[in-house]
């Protein structure tokens, strides 16, 4: 099954996340789009996403939508190390608590990014575009 994770590329906490999951075992093919991107409106033309996400969006390769709260335990039960806790957060007695976490988390990331020191993917691109001129050498 194919999970497409659309992220805030301009977030470090999101970009650090999503290479901490491409590390990650899974039993799911899972594909990271820049929300936003020209990959994600080509992937997903009827689906409008803003390149800054309010929340984290999955979309299932059948074309089902998950979002904020579900979307994160859609992504931790795509790693098959974390597919118990997945479980536990998806039942009636936890949800709330997750909706509350990872809420905070969506809601925080920018924040928690420059705490943290997490450089997006957006801000390397930059700062790789800025230092190397196009076509010059790199040694």
């Amino acid at each position: 099954m194919r999970l497409y994770v659309l992220y805030d590329a301009g977030c470090g906490l999101c970009s650090h996340v999503v290479q901490w999951m491409t590390q990650q075992p899974s039993s799911y093919d899972l594909r990271f789009v820049a929300a936003g991107s020209e990959e994600a409106r080509r992937l997903f033309p009827q689906f409008h996403s803003p390149a800054r996400p309010e929340e984290l969006v999955v979309i299932s390769g059948e074309g089902a939508v998950y979002r904020g709260d579900a979307a994160f335990i859609v992504c931790l039960y795509a790693l098959n190390s974390y597919r118990a806790v997945a479980v536990r957060l998806a039942q009636p007695g936890f949800r709330p608590l997750a909706r509350r976490v990872f809420g905070m988390l969506s809601t925080n990331r920018v924040r928690l990014s420059e705490l943290l020191g997490l450089h997006s993917d957006d801000a390397l691109a930059r700062t790789i575009n800025r230092e190397i001129p196009h076509g010059e050498a790199l040694w």
